[in-house]
């Protein structure tokens, strides 16, 4: 640690006075002084209760004095100003202190002088380990003429030289491996550092080629993982970056408004079993309402065997060359938009102005009339952008909840079960409904998997479908997770709004599925009742008119 350095006596770099506590030089220091004046205040203790008369030895007392003081000023010292040569101080002392110990007392106290040959040899170069053996041999020597020359004392002192010697030399050596351990390893440190920064660089570049394709690729691992994929095929699946469970909230389909598909059979179950196929399509309702159609293949990667690494799935939206609708509805979707948003900020801004109590009963009432005028022209424009017999088609149609709601539970409930979730389900009821059933759907699967979501594991979900007034059908999902607190519970359909227990615990999501679920629900004439307490749970009810005539004529209904 100060080899080098005490050769050249060259002072370390100034660092922060307030810690220096914290360096790992000053606590090599102040452990190997605590060790001396540990070891010499228990044997005074001893010295106190044996023959306590030996204090009275000015030598003795001198020299524990010496040392404790050397202690105290060793955690004192602020050593990260201190060069090697300063720190050398501290042992060389140390030998005097301990030299008068042992004049003092029993010429065995001497011994201690190897805890400090130690510590020099482990950090300084031969030539002060030598210089040092020299100072305690002429200590020695000097005790050996003050007590009297004797063959006992002689070989005494013979055989702790020889003792420090090899001391000093083992510790020099062993020293020295480590110090070329530590370098070694530093060195293989660094090396692989710099090759996980090649793999990360390299992974990064391979995502943005990903994402600059304009298809869908994942690699599908066994096990029920989307283990990588691009930013095509999260648009078209509808995921977030940190999805890996199927099922997908974007729902597949044989057909365009056809059956859906069983999850078993989905593209992306199929590729997780290993299963080849190509430019199979299949019909995708996304998250936004969209129909596309999807040419799906797999390849295998490797040397031609399905290999535990999987296989890719490729996917390719095909749907201008199989719909010719599809120019024609994107050109309808785009048109509504413009047409939409500046009606939507005059009747935005005639609200405004009718809860003004400066204007005249006059100016309300003409005020009233545009606000008619203006609803009635979003309803034109509704009606307009539609092809004909589209809306009838797209969302009149019979079917029961419970199968959509059944089916949605079918799929998560691989996600449920890797997360030890437990779901009682209970939608033997029929409940009858004449409206969208693609949107619904959506609805269903974001409510269903919000709660798998943000419920721990050991805990329930639970699915119950009723009918809780004449001419209302209902689903309500109650989960045992995180719940939502009072302060958010009114924010929860605000676009891109989440809760800050949900960020903190690092539980993804967008932020957006509930807002877009409730849009769709109030299109069909019903509700959304979410109730929640924090950290008890939440329960979310769907609740819609049964019929298309008690749909038209829900006060919860809003223009689509």
């Amino acid at each position: 640690m100060w080899r080098d350095g005490a050769a050249r006596a060259t002072a370390p770099p100034a660092a922060d006075p307030t810690h220096f506590a914290g360096d790992r030089r000053s606590r090599s220091i102040w452990q190997w002084q605590l060790i001396l004046g540990f070891t010499v205040v228990m044997i005074a203790l001893g010295v106190a209760l044996l023959t306590p008369t030996m204090f009275t030895v000015w030598a003795f007392g001198l020299g524990l004095i010496f040392i404790i003081a050397i202690t105290i000023a060793t955690l004192a010292v602020p050593w990260h100003r201190v060069g090697p040569a300063g720190v050398l101080v501290v042992p060389l002392l140390d030998i005097l202190a301990v030299g008068l110990l042992g004049y003092g007392s029993s010429p065995a106290i001497v011994f201690l002088w190897v805890l400090l040959v130690a510590w020099i040899a482990s950090y300084y170069s031969p030539v002060i380990l030598i210089s040092t053996l020299c100072l305690i041999g002429s200590i020695t020597l000097g005790g050996l003429f003050l007590r009297g020359l004797t063959v006992d004392t002689i070989i005494n002192a013979v055989i702790l030289m020889v003792t420090l010697g090899f001391v000093g030399v083992i510790m020099m050596v062993g020293s020295v491996r480590n110090r070329s351990t530590r370098r070694l390893l530093s060195a293989q440190s660094a090396r692989l550092a710099h090759a996980l920064h090649r793999v990360t660089e390299q992974k990064a570049r391979t995502r943005r080629l990903m994402d600059s394709l304009d298809v869908g690729v994942a690699r599908a691992g066994k096990g029920g993982l989307i283990e990588i994929s691009n930013n095509a095929f999260h648009t078209l699946y509808a995921l977030d970056e940190s999805a890996q469970f199927h099922p997908t909230l974007a729902v597949e389909y044989h057909e365009r408004r056809g059956t859906p598909v069983p999850l078993a059979q989905t593209t992306i179950s199929r590729a997780m079993r290993g299963e080849l196929f190509e430019d199979e399509v299949v019909w995708l309702f996304g998250i936004d309402g969209e129909w596309r159609a999807l040419s799906a293949s797999t390849r295998v990667m490797g040397d031609g065997q399905v290999a535990n690494d999987g296989v890719l799935l490729i996917v390719r939206d095909v749907t201008e060359s199989i719909d010719p609708h599809a120019d024609a509805s994107a050109r309808r979707r785009t048109m509504s938009h413009e047409l939409r948003n500046p009606l939507t900020a005059i009747l935005g801004h005639i609200d405004l102005l009718m809860e003004r109590d400066d204007i005249t009963e006059a100016a309300h009432r003409q005020l009233g009339v545009v606000e008619r005028a203006g609803s009635r022209m979003q309803r034109l424009i509704d009606d307009a952008l539609v092809k004909p017999g589209e809306r009838a088609d797209e969302t009149d149609v019979h079917f029961d909840l419970a199968d959509i709601a059944r089916a949605s539970v079918e799929g998560f409930a691989p996600v449920a079960d890797a997360g030890g979730i437990a779901l009682d389900v209970d939608l033997e009821q029929y409940l009858p409904l004449c409206a969208d059933a693609f949107r619904l759907r959506q609805v269903v699967d974001n409510v269903i998997s919000n709660a798998i979501k943000y419920v721990q594991r050991g805990g329930k979900v639970s699915v119950r479908g009723h009918c809780p007034a004449p001419g209302e059908v209902a689903l309500t999902v109650t989960d045992t997770g995180i719940g939502i607190g009072d302060d958010d519970l009114p924010r929860i359909f605000e676009p891109d709004f989440r809760t800050d227990v949900a960020r903190e615990q690092g539980i993804p999501g967008t932020g957006l599925g509930l807002g877009i679920s409730r849009d769709i629900v109030l299109a069909q004439g019903g509700r959304i009742d979410v109730k929640s307490d924090l950290g008890q749970g939440t329960e979310v009810s769907i609740v819609l008119p049964s019929s298309r005539e008690s749909r038209e004529s829900s006060p919860e209904r809003s223009p689509a």
